[in-house]
Formats: structure tokens, C-alpha cells, sequence
């Protein structure tokens, strides 16, 4: 299991560049490959620094449903399923005016399995056991 899965403890994660050194669609890029490596804490990390970027333009909002999306799956992962039902619900509210799709993510599918994850951790704290957790790859391209 890679670091970020070890239950109880926050990676302690460094992303190789200095921030703001990197264009904005690279950053967003280099956290869909964590994502999609289900590194989610760090992609969390990653699209933080684009969020910052982002101050006072009226798209940040898609930004904090990607980064809560990624806390979200990471709480699920470490057992912390009522956090991730909630954090991942608030995800896909935020993600909704920005369907279809946004900044090369497919935000109705990406959105559709945030919403499955909370109802599945939902059901894990009702039944016990670990939920099913499946998400969709972003693909933002090369690595």
C-alpha cells in the first residue's frame, strides 16, 4: 500500500516544485495523475496551490470541489467514513454548475462517483464493513 493508505496518519507530502513555479493546467495535470494513482491526499495538496491561483476569479469553486472530492476519497480510505459522506456530498455540490465537463475533467462522471463513494461509505457505517470504493480516472494527460 502506497503512504497516503496508512490509517491514521497524514502523509507527509512534497510536491518536487517550487509553488507557483508551474503553469496552472500543469499543476491540475500532475494532481489528476495522483488522483488517479488513488493518491488522493497528495492530489488534495496539489490542486490546492491551483485554487490559490485561482483568488477572486468566479470558477475557484470547481477547484473546491476536485480538492474536497480528493479529501473526501482519502477519508474514506483511512476508515473515516462519516467525514468522507459529508466532505464528498459538499464535492459534488460544488461540482454541479460545472457540468458537463471543465478544464479537460468529465465533471458528470467524476461527480457521479463522488456520489456513489458517500453512499457507500453511508451504507459501511449503517452495515459495518469497508465500503466499495470506485472512482473514475480524470486522464489529464501525460505523466
Amino acid at each position: 500500500m502506497a503512504e497516503t493508505r496508512k490509517r491514521g496518519t497524514r502523509p507527509d507530502f512534497k510536491p518536487g516544485w517550487e509553488p507557483f513555479s508551474l503553469p496552472e493546467d500543469e499543476v491540475l495535470r500532475r494532481g489528476g495523475a495522483l488522483f488517479d494513482d488513488g493518491m488522493y491526499w497528495e492530489a488534495h495538496e496539489v490542486w490546492e496551490e491551483v485554487w490559490r491561483m485561482r483568488a477572486g476569479r468566479p470558477d475557484r469553486d470547481f477547484l473546491k470541489g476536485i480538492i474536497q472530492g480528493a479529501a473526501g476519497m482519502w477519508h474514506a480510505t483511512q476508515g473515516n467514513y462519516k467525514g468522507a459522506a459529508s466532505v464528498l456530498t459538499r464535492a459534488v455540490d460544488y461540482l454541479e454548475p460545472y457540468r458537463p465537463a471543465k478544464d479537460g475533467i468529465d465533471v458528470e462522471a467524476l461527480a457521479a462517483a463522488l456520489r456513489e463513494a458517500a453512499a457507500a461509505c453511508r451504507a459501511a457505517m449503517e452495515g459495518g464493513g469497508d465500503p466499495d470504493l470506485r472512482m473514475v480516472r480524470l486522464d489529464l494527460g501525460g505523466r
